[in-house]
């Protein structure tokens, strides 16, 4: 069979080609997220995979979907990564080394997204960016998908800088109690296996990482009426400074 026109190209014209046909309007960061319940039905991304996530709404609704991208502005000509296997192999590197990947709350998506592609396309994914939600009630507590999240991440990614959005909260009112942890005092929570620190046992398990950004997302809460509560806002206040130092100590960074 005769090559194709594209084929008999030189490779590094190729890549000027890709560029047009992989536009990224200028985002070097790419979101990816569910779909909406009604938008499953419409889609004619088959090769997708499907899975089930919970509504974040009153009633908690389950509901089978499947991810998409979520950034406005960028034009990507994904059809063309199925013409043979050095095209998919030259347009990977362009679409998945040279962006990082934001999967925010919708950390469900990980697995099916991370799934789908081959063995060194997921290689090349080395950065990504999750959404750690707080570990109240009040906060949709996401505790099992974190902990499928990084276990799926531990076996089969190849992370080297991760961005992590820590979900906090400030009371409108002062409280009795600690107002912040240093790094030694997560340590000690951490051995003594408090609930609001089983995240990070569950991150710390995640090897290869060489690059941590913590980034607090701090919204005013309830004064605190339980233990747990007060740890919580401690643990808020702690994000920047306390929490990033004993995240680091637990991934082995210096």
């Amino acid at each position: 069979m005769e090559p194709s026109c594209l084929m008999r190209v030189p490779a590094e014209m190729r890549m000027m080609i890709y560029e047009y046909l992989f536009d990224d309007g200028g985002n070097k960061c790419l979101c990816i997220r569910n779909a909406g319940a009604d938008k499953l039905s419409s889609t004619n991304e088959l090769s997708r995979s499907r899975y089930y996530v919970l509504a974040r709404s009153l009633h908690r609704r389950c509901y089978e979907t499947t991810y998409e991208l979520g950034t406005e502005g960028v034009d990507f000509c994904a059809s063309i990564m199925r013409v043979n296997k050095t095209i998919y192999g030259e347009t990977s590197y362009i679409l998945y080394k040279r962006h990082t990947f934001d999967f925010g709350s919708h950390i469900e998506a990980i697995e099916p997204f991370l799934s789908d592609l081959t063995p060194s396309s997921r290689r090349l994914i080395q950065e990504i960016s999750l959404y750690k939600r707080g570990p109240l009630t009040m906060y949709e507590n996401d505790r099992s998908e974190w902990r499928s999240v990084c276990r799926f991440l531990r076996a089969h990614g190849s992370i080297k800088k991760l961005q992590l959005v820590v979900q906090g909260g400030k009371p409108t009112s002062t409280w009795n109690g600690p107002r912040e942890f240093t790094a030694a005092d997560l340590k000690l929570l951490f051995d003594i296996k408090h609930e609001s620190l089983d995240w990070v046992e569950e991150l710390a398990q995640v090897k290869g990482i060489e690059e941590l950004e913590i980034l607090p997302d701090v919204h005013y809460c309830p004064p605190p009426s339980s233990t747990n509560m007060i740890v919580f806002a401690a643990l808020s206040a702690s994000i920047e400074k306390g929490l990033t130092e004993f995240l680091r100590k637990q991934l082995h960074l210096s």
